[in-house]
């Protein structure tokens, strides 16, 4: 049964809550959205060289479609490419196509995995319905609701993208959206992930 708020809670009082909620809430996104600028942003082209050593990651975890717990281990030996993403970012929604044509043209070989992570709090339902009504194929749907993932990579905003090679270590990391649908790509990850 619901509940119903007392009457002698006044106007007044609901006011001065909702406004605190408010300005919590928008203090939160205002640290995971990306700023004006970065909705105007260009994709980027992938780098075609490491510019650091190989880095190792903590156990980076999610859920799949199923609600299924997956961790980054479960694809060691192959290339990632881990995309963090949400569907309020602009940015992200303008490279989810070509991710997801990323997807396709490396799915023939099978040594690249194209891993796009949600953080939306809506998880696995919400990603679904994006991909049905932005006709996106081919990906999976990840999900970090939590979002644990931003918290153990330090990052604010989205999209954030890791190249991960076959030993899950980090090899490159590219903050804003990135040009994924060049023939040129795979290539390039896979020099990437080899050094």
């Amino acid at each position: 049964m619901p509940q119903i708020l007392s009457k002698t809670v006044g106007r007044r009082a609901l006011l001065v809550d909702g406004g605190t909620l408010l300005a919590a809430w928008a203090g939160c996104n205002s640290i995971l959205a990306p700023s004006a600028r970065a909705q105007e942003a260009v994709p980027a082209d992938l780098p075609s060289r490491r510019t650091a050593a190989p880095r190792p990651l903590p156990d980076l975890g999610f859920v799949d479609g199923s609600g299924a717990a997956r961790h980054l281990a479960d694809w060691h030996g192959r290339i990632v490419v881990l995309n963090l993403w949400a569907t309020w970012c602009q940015p992200c929604v303008a490279e989810m196509p070509a991710l997801a044509a990323l997807a396709r043209q490396v799915a023939p070989a099978g040594d690249i995995a194209v891993l796009p992570v949600s953080i939306d709090h809506g998880g696995v339902d919400l990603v679904r319905r994006f991909y049905r009504t932005h006709a996106i194929e081919g990906l999976p749907v990840l999900c970090d609701p939590d979002m644990r993932i931003p918290t153990a990579l330090r990052e604010e905003g989205v999209p954030v993208t890791l190249v991960i090679d076959r030993a899950g270590r980090e090899v490159a990391r590219i903050v804003g959206p990135v040009r994924w649908d060049p023939a040129t790509t795979p290539a390039r990850l896979r020099s990437l992930a080899n050094g």
